[in-house]
């Protein structure tokens, strides 16, 4: 009795001094599907622009942060938007109880490709601003990340980054299993830094330097396989594959059916896979971004939520308002 006091009274007190109550940096969702989500809209720096692109951009990097923006080549705003050097992105609260722009971030242009009828732009971070937490709690926030200790594979986020990164994440970002394969031992690790261009095309990317990065590049096939939300669990444990070599098939938890055209394995809880061709691929920052073509895709059970997860400090504002938001803690 008296350690549950305890252990209460420390809750509270890291409430008051941080603002915060959930124990995770990024938190797991039953569904991406949330009441009152988040709205992203695209601007430019005179807020002349207020195009909805929250379905349609892409979030591919954290260092620096990435996100890209497909245009169908005949869009009406295209002209307007490849004029800018800089454009915004506006994140704002759609409950009509409670509207509010929740936070901002500012880009700038780095590069774009043709990706048939698409024109995918892509954008680096600048700087990003937010109200998840207020002034005071994100002032002691700061302070606490300049003296955490990190683990030996996390990358620090120096500066503004890490809230232009926790503006990112108040969408619930999609986390994927990829499958490589040299057509006897295989590789299986997450992502949640990808997504489709179009119906055609699609972009992620990994970390320079890593074996899932070499790996993917040496055999330019994978699969992209969209899990069950109840597979959280599987889909973190599978981040130290990363690093690691090609091993057997034994080695994995697998799903009993295969891909179609790549006879590649599934993992288990798959909903959806993508069979995919890598076709280019550029640097930014510490991400390589890959693009490919999509060979093939099947929904295997389509009733089944996939796996997401949004960051701790968006997760804490939807509580502190009351928002309800079915959590998978690990």
């Amino acid at each position: 009795m008296l350690t549950f006091s305890r252990m209460g009274l420390k809750h509270q007190i890291k409430k008051i001094l941080t603002g915060l109550t959930i124990p995770q940096e990024y938190v797991c969702l039953e569904s991406p599907d949330l009441v009152y989500p988040v709205t992203v809209f695209l601007s430019d720096e005179q807020e002349a622009l207020q195009v909805n692109v929250t379905a349609s951009h892409l979030f591919l990097g954290y260092k620096p942060l990435v996100i890209a923006l497909p245009f169908d080549i005949h869009d009406a705003q295209l002209k307007n938007v490849k004029s800018q050097g800089k454009i915004v992105l506006n994140f704002e609260n759609q409950d009509p109880l409670r509207p509010a722009r929740l936070s901002r971030l500012l880009l700038k242009k780095i590069g774009e490709e043709i990706l048939d009828e698409k024109l995918l732009v892509f954008y680096e971070g600048v700087h990003g601003e937010h109200s998840f937490l207020n002034a005071v709690h994100q002032w002691v926030n700061v302070q606490r990340e300049r003296f955490r200790k990190q683990a030996s594979n996390n990358v620090a986020l120096p500066g503004n980054l890490i809230d232009q990164v926790r503006i990112a994440y108040s969408v619930p970002r999609i986390i994927s299993a990829i499958t490589v394969s040299d057509g006897s031992l295989m590789n299986m690790f997450p992502t949640d830094l990808h997504g489709s261009v179009g119906t055609k095309f699609y972009a992620g990317s990994l970390r320079i330097g890593g074996m899932a990065n070499h790996q993917v590049e040496k055999y330019k096939r994978i699969v992209v396989a969209r899990l069950e939300a109840s597979c959280y669990q599987q889909a973190y444990a599978l981040g130290k594959n990363h690093m690691r070599e090609l091993k057997a098939e034994s080695s994995f938890h697998l799903h009993p059916s295969r891909t179609e055209t790549f006879n590649f394995p599934l993992p288990f809880g798959t909903a959806h896979y993508k069979e995919l061709e890598r076709i280019n691929s550029f640097d930014a920052g510490i991400h390589r971004i890959h693009l490919y073509e999509i060979i093939h895709q099947r929904t295997v059970q389509g009733d089944k939520p996939p796996l997401s997860h949004i960051h701790q400090h968006y997760a804490q504002w939807r509580i502190d308002h009351a928002l309800h938001t079915p959590m998978l803690l690990r």
